[in-house]
C-alpha cells in the first residue's frame, strides 16, 4: 500500500462521521479513481456486487491493524469502518488529501442503495458478475441490458498468462474479458510476496468471479533450478531438459489441461513470467498444443 492509497482511505472514511460501510468505501473509491484521477489509486474487476478491488479491501484491514481504523459495533449488516484518534491525527496531517475527497463527496453526497444503483447505471461491464443487479435494477430494463451488453464476447480457448508486473485486479480483468473459464496454475509453489497471488487468495479471487481455479504442481520448477538463469540461452537449457525428463513424467496432467481445451473450456496456464519465453508454462502450452491443436495466446 503506498502514502497515497493509505491517506485517500482515511480521507473517503474520514468525510462520514458516522463511517462508511464496506460496499459504500468500494464504490466511493471507484468513482473518485475514474473520475477525479489521472492514474487511478486502485483497479477494480467485475464481482459478486459491482465494482470491487480485492487489494482495496485487504489495504482497509491493514490500517485497521495499525490502529488507523475500526469497525462500528452494529449488526453485520450495516458495520460500518470509522476514523480512530489516530486515523483522524494522519488525515489532519494530510489535509491536501482531505480536501480533495471532501470536495468530492460534496459534489458526490451518495450513499446506500442509491449509490450502487447509480454505479451499476453508469460503469455496466463491473456489474457482469454481480448477484444483486436483477434486483438493485428490477425496474430499469435499460441498465439491466446495458449490463448483459457488456459481457466479454471474446473466448480464448488456450491462454498463457503471466502475473510479473501486473496488478491482481489487471490479471483478472484479462481472464474476464477473455472469457477464461478455467484457470490452471502450473507453478510448484504457489506463494507469492505480491497480494493476490498466492493459492488461496487468487482461488478465492476466481471463485468470486465464477471461474474453476486447479493447481498442478507437479506441473512446476523447483525455484532452486532458476537461480543461475542469467541469459536467454540459460532458460532455453533448463526448459529443453523439462520439457524431456519432466513432461513425459506428468503426462497425465497436461493431458487433464488437453482434455478441458477439447471439451469446449476456456482455459489459462498461469505462472509468474511476463515473457513467456522465460516461464516453463510455454512448455506445458506446446504439450497442450500437440494433442489438441489448438494454439495458445499470450494474454
Amino acid at each position: 500500500m503506498t502514502l497515497a492509497q493509505e491517506n485517500s482511505i482515511l480521507s473517503l472514511i474520514g468525510t462520514d462521521p458516522d463511517g462508511l460501510m464496506s460496499i459504500e468505501i468500494q464504490k466511493l473509491m471507484f468513482v473518485f479513481s475514474k473520475e477525479e484521477c489521472q492514474e487511478p489509486l486502485y483497479d477494480f474487476i467485475p464481482y459478486q456486487r459491482g465494482c470491487y478491488s480485492p487489494t482495496l479491501a485487504a489495504d482497509i484491514h491493514k490500517l485497521a491493524d495499525k490502529r488507523l481504523l475500526k469497525m462500528s459495533c452494529e449488526t453485520n449488516d450495516k458495520k460500518r469502518w470509522l476514523l480512530t484518534e489516530e486515523g483522524r491525527i494522519r488525515v489532519v496531517a494530510h489535509r491536501h488529501t482531505a480536501i480533495r475527497f471532501a470536495s468530492f463527496r460534496r459534489a458526490y453526497p451518495l450513499r446506500g442503495r442509491e449509490l450502487l444503483v447509480d454505479v451499476y447505471r453508469r460503469y455496466p461491464y463491473f456489474c457482469i458478475k454481480s448477484e444483486i443487479a436483477s434486483v438493485l435494477l428490477r425496474d430499469d430494463r435499460t441498465a439491466l441490458d446495458a449490463i448483459e451488453n457488456a459481457k466479454p464476447q471474446i473466448r480464448t480457448p488456450l491462454a498463457s498468462i503471466g502475473y510479473e508486473g501486473r496488478t491482481f485486479e489487471d490479471y483478472l480483468n484479462a481472464l474476464i474479458k477473455n472469457g477464461i473459464n478455467i484457470l490452471c496454475d502450473v507453478r510448484r509453489n504457489p506463494i507469492s510476496r505480491k497480494y493476490g497471488f498466492s493459492k488461496a487468495t487468487l482461488e478465492n479471487a476466481c471463485k468470486g468471479i465464477g471461474m474453476k481455479y486447479r493447481h498442478y504442481p507437479d506441473l512446476g520448477i523447483p525455484s532452486y533450478e532458476r537461480q543461475d538463469l542469467r541469459s536467454q540461452a540459460d532458460y532455453d537449457s533448463l526448459f529443453a531438459r523439462y520439457e524431456k525428463d519432466v513432461l513425459p513424467q506428468v503426462d497425465e496432467y497436461v493431458c487433464e489441461i488437453a482434455r478441458l481445451v477439447a471439451n469446449e473450456e476456456c482455459v489459462a496456464v498461469t505462472c509468474f513470467e511476463a515473457n513467456p519465453a522465460q516461464c516453463h508454462r510455454t512448455r506445458v502450452l506446446n504439450a497442450v498444443t500437440r494433442k489438441t491443436g489448438v494454439e495458445a495466446e499470450l494474454i
